[in-house]
């Protein structure tokens, strides 16, 4: 819980200074980063709550298409929670590559959403150069989320006793 209240405040300060300063800048897509790491960690209804806010927060800073992003990250967040019972994102090249993937899946869902209304969209710039950017940034990224997150709720060994 202490998480999400932290991102919320964070993603709406990246989200205001990526909309007013580098629109049209590749950044980094911290909101997909935010919600991969929450469904690599732990898959519970407030890391799903969590990605849904996140996702209709950006589109209003975007002016998408409400429930677009949402939607998309909520697919994102099942895709990350159903592999990471497979595939083990310990490392950062495996984290990058999961990231890089996921914003692919993210970018094509959207990209779908905005064409079947019969806008405009290029696929190029947006999707693959955006999962190319948020990818090769993620692993500095997490590292800092997980930085954040232990200072937030740290653990000790008696948290993991059962």
């Amino acid at each position: 819980m202490k998480e999400s209240l932290l991102f919320l405040p964070l993603t709406v300060i990246y989200l205001a200074i990526k909309s007013t300063l580098f629109p049209a800048f590749p950044a980094p897509d911290l909101p997909l980063i935010i919600v991969f790491y929450m469904a690599y960690r732990k898959a519970g209804f407030e890391a799903v709550l969590l990605g849904f806010v996140l996702g209709y927060i950006e589109d209003a800073f975007s002016a998408g298409i409400i429930g677009s992003t949402s939607f998309a990250l909520i697919a994102v967040f099942i895709a990350v929670n159903l592999f990471s019972r497979k595939v083990q994102f310990s490392t950062p090249m495996m984290r990058g590559g999961g990231i890089a993937a996921a914003s692919a899946v993210k970018g094509i869902i959207i990209y779908t959403i905005i064409r079947a209304s019969h806008a405009e969209a290029s696929f190029l710039s947006t999707v693959v150069l955006q999962a190319v950017v948020t990818g090769a940034t993620s692993p500095a990224i997490i590292l800092f989320l997980s930085r954040i997150t232990a200072w937030v709720s740290p653990q000790s060994f008696k948290d993991n006793v059962n």
